[in-house]
């Protein structure tokens, strides 16, 4: 107990007597900033499959070179740790702007009103490339002007968190998320090499800052790190890839068209961007179709499933299925310029006759003439020509296709599980309608003319942001959407009606460009539409636009009044859907094939069942547990270092871990405490305890006592103080609330803390 009250001395006692040696600074020194540097120019050159050349790496080499070695250096002369972070920045700023100013600085380093100007222009022309070009890109001022800006801020962060900040092994997530980049960019390959060499030299980071070996479980544990990366890369397709076909959509480089599920995302990315150009015989300009989804699962529209044949090039595209010969037809030539769409579908005025322009390695959809694509091939940059024949019947035409439909409908007629309150309102709607096609008429002009608006966020905002029955049946009460929602309803409504229907996916007409000879029409990002087709024989399969405010419907698109002699009816088309015992009856020859159409990979069937949604999952399960499992790791990593410490510093290093613990638990003694009014306020903290821990209040004493005998009389401290300091922190932690405890645990608050706050009793 004597020793006890020795070491709970008043303060003023305790401040009378000389200062604390100072804390031991953490390794701050070349062999750490070396290391960080490495680590960080090793990172960077797995990037050399996105960029041409070397220079972008020796630019980012250098000024990442310049920020950590004026930082040393600053630090080497004996300014603090915040003195050569501020002299890194300040250095790596000028050498910057040396480098991107272009002559517009003053002595070649000060930026002036014409420098700021240039960093706008170079920001440009790095936007143009980064979202037109093709990876590798060549590295022209305004992307090297990005590059070295970035690798600028990743330098001067990384040095703010190795020296200011005392914790060199945190530098590693810069370098991590450097890595990763290649895996999100369609068509790049991970030069594992230098991701290898990136991470043994954050290991070896490790070890020089902590200054210890790597334990046995530690090198394990980075070998198995860098196996899984490598497993996951090659088997994820990380880079945007589309369900539609498995190829990537260029998301990153190029502007890339996903599947209707994904179409919202697509109309609210930003700004537009023009994705291609035309010019067409029709004034109107034209809808260019990419692909037709056909089966609906009730959860979301996918293709339908069909090879690709490469025999079937498209010299020889066969006429569109279902369209009568005695049916009038319009001639369309339209010249298209692709500019930053990458897709596996041909963007094209339908039904298209002859296409010329384009290689072997694209071909039609087997039957369909309408749907074209490759598995080898991307859009950007094509430029072809399409001689389409839409139809543009008479009235009297119109009438003549009122008769049976002539095939077997089946496939696009299912609708599982359709809810009675939508085919309810499907016959509300179309209650006076003389026919199928007056009733087509009729919900086109009901979405068109009613109470509909178009929104893109209040699907969002509201939960029915999709395309599946429990979307449609909200719309439809909520009457607010975008092209997918009105499209979607529209077609479901109608295959209840019995009257055949898919979806198209693809782009509105546009806008029109230029003057006289020079009139062109361009057709951007946000003109990406999706619209349903509803099948007639003798008219084949038609378009029709219920989205309010968007496209302009057909002129024939008019109710004609006529009953027809033998018209299906909602009761007769009612399909049954086959079994996998009883597949569906083949069409009959002169109809559209059932899922010949369109194609798509195996992986792509039923919406959400292919990989991407998947990897999503997991990579926010990953970067949730990496949140959480990092900072208590990084804790408990200090903790064992500080409880195995050796003299001279063993009972020090186990005073500021019991400090560190009660600042976690929010119990630290106030800032500016000495060693015995620190013991004092954890004392009472442990004393006013629910259940008073009096085995922690004696291990408190003791470790305060053996803090002021190594401290103050040259007293080595023994290996006791570990012990001591475990029950203390037991005691702590049996102290605070669940609630503490787990935020202690999961948000360390000692691991971002200012020196002030944990030198609290004299740490």
């Amino acid at each position: 107990m004597a020793d006890r009250a020795r070491a709970l001395a008043p303060a003023a006692a305790a401040d009378r007597r000389p200062s604390p040696r100072p804390r031991a600074a953490a390794p701050t020194g070349w062999a750490v900033s070396l290391l960080v540097w490495l680590t960080l120019v090793a990172s960077l050159a797995s990037l050399s499959s996105l960029f041409q050349g070397v220079g972008w790496w020796v630019a980012g080499a250098g000024v990442s070179a310049v920020v950590l070695g004026a930082s040393l250096g600053v630090r080497a002369l004996g300014a603090g740790p915040l003195g050569g972070w501020l002299a890194g920045l300040v250095s790596g700023l000028l050498v910057t702007s040396a480098l991107v100013s272009g002559g517009t600085a003053v002595l070649g380093v000060v930026p002036t009103a014409a420098t700021v100007q240039r960093l706008r222009d170079l920001a440009d022309q790095a936007t143009t490339t980064i979202v037109e070009g093709t990876a590798p890109v060549e590295v022209q001022d305004g992307l090297l002007a990005v590059v070295v800006a970035a690798v600028l801020g990743v330098a001067v962060v990384s040095d703010l968190v190795a020296t200011v900040g005392r914790l060199p092994g945190l530098t590693g997530a810069f370098p991590a998320v450097v890595l990763a980049v290649p895996s999100f960019v369609p068509g790049t390959a991970v030069r594992w090499p230098w991701v290898v060499l990136a991470v043994l030299l954050w290991l070896a980071l490790l070890a020089v800052s902590t200054g210890r070996r790597p334990t046995r479980s530690a090198a394990v544990g980075g070998v198995a790190a860098v196996g899984v990366a490598a497993l996951l890369t090659a088997v994820v397709p990380f880079g945007g890839v589309a369900p539609l076909s498995g190829v990537g959509t260029g998301t990153g480089l190029a502007t890339g068209v996903n599947p209707v599920v994904d179409l919202g995302d697509d109309l609210r990315r930003g700004a537009p961007l023009t994705v291609l150009t035309y010019r067409s015989s029709d004034t109107d300009g034209t809808y260019l179709k990419l692909v037709d989804l056909v089966d609906f699962s009730g959860r979301t529209w996918s293709p339908a499933d069909a090879d690709v044949d490469p025999d079937l090039d498209v010299e020889a595209l066969p006429d569109a299925p279902g369209i009568a010969e005695g049916t009038s037809r319009r001639v369309v030539s339209t010249e298209v310029s692709i500019g930053a769409l990458r897709s596996p579908y041909l963007p094209v005025p339908v039904p298209p006759q002859t296409i010329t322009g384009l290689d072997d390695g694209w071909s039609y959809v087997d039957q369909s003439g309408v749907t074209v694509r490759s598995t080898t091939e991307s859009t950007q940059g094509l430029d072809y020509t399409v001689e389409s024949r839409p139809v543009d019947p008479s009235p009297e035409q119109v009438v003549a296709a009122l008769g049976d439909q002539g095939a077997d409908m089946s496939a696009y007629l299912s609708v599982d599980g359709v809810p009675r309150t939508v085919s309810d309102l499907a016959a509300e709607v179309t209650a006076d309608a003389a026919n199928p096609f007056d009733a087509a008429v009729a919900l086109q002009d009901w979405f068109r003319d009613g109470d509909f608006t178009y929104s893109e966020e209040t699907p969002v905002d509201e939960g029915y942001d999709g395309n599946g029955l429990d979307a449609v049946e909200r719309f439809l009460e909520v009457k607010s959407g975008y092209c997918v929602h009105f499209a979607s309803a529209m077609a479901v409504m109608a295959r209840t009606l019995g009257i055949p229907s898919r979806m198209a996916v693809g782009f509105l007409p546009g806008t029109p460009t230029g003057f006289g000879d020079e009139t062109a029409r361009a057709v951007s990002s946000d003109d990406l539409h999706t619209w349903p087709e509803l099948y007639f024989e003798g008219l084949g399969w038609v378009p029709f636009e219920p989205t309010v405010g968007l496209g302009t419907p057909q002129s024939y698109l008019q109710e004609t009044g006529v009953e027809p002699s033998a018209a299906p009816s909602a009761s007769d088309a009612a399909t049954p859907e086959p079994t996998a015992d009883e597949p569906s009856t083949a069409p009959s020859a002169g109809g559209p094939t059932p899922g010949a159409d369109e194609s798509q990979d195996a992986s792509a069937q039923q919406g959400g069942a292919g990989p991407a949604p998947v990897v999503g999952g997991a990579l926010g399960l990953a970067v949730l547990a990496a949140l959480l499992v990092v900072p208590s790791g990084l804790r408990g990593a200090r903790r064992r270092r500080r409880l195995t410490a050796d003299p001279p510093d063993r009972a020090l290093a186990a005073w500021r871990e019991v400090l560190d613990t009660a600042l976690d638990l929010g119990l630290a003694p106030p800032s500016g405490a000495t060693p015995a009014s620190g013991a004092a306020a954890l004392d009472e903290v442990l004393r006013s305890a629910p259940r008073p821990d009096e085995e922690a209040r004696v291990a408190l004493a003791s470790l305060a006592a053996a803090l002021e005998g190594e401290r103050f009389g040259a007293d080595p401290a023994g290996g006791h103080v570990a012990d001591d300091a475990r029950r203390v922190l037991r005691g702590l932690r049996a102290s605070s609330s669940r609630g503490r405890r787990a935020a202690a645990l999961l948000a360390p608050r000692s691991l971002v803390a200012t020196t002030e706050a944990r030198r609290a009793a004299g740490a």
